[in-house]
């Protein structure tokens, strides 16, 4: 009964060895597709920083630009800015007065 046992072994280490080399190949699939899903997230990532710095940017200029319109308006007319922002202290202090 040596012979068909011979036979079994012979293929059963066949068999080991094709899926060691499946196993093998999976794994360098594996591999490649998180190297290929990294490379197109880390991409995602640098356009969609440099769009928010970009308009980050953008509204930093914004800001400036409405700061220095506020100190021309109010080097402009200084009897103006001062009664605007009276009133606007009288009427937030007359709203949030009445919330005891």
């Amino acid at each position: 009964m040596n012979p068909p046992n011979d036979a079994v072994a012979k293929d059963v280490a066949k068999d080991t060895e094709a899926l060691r080399r499946d196993l093998e190949q999976l794994r360098n699939d594996f591999a490649a597709m998180g190297r290929t899903v990294k490379g197109f997230a880390g991409g995602v990532g640098s356009e969609t920083y440099a769009r928010v710095r970009d308009r980050a940017d953008k509204a930093r200029v914004q800001a400036e630009k409405a700061a220095d319109t506020v100190a021309h308006t109010i080097e402009d007319r200084p009897l103006a800015s001062i009664l605007a922002a009276f009133a606007v202290g009288l009427i937030l202090g007359i709203l949030f007065g009445r919330q005891r």
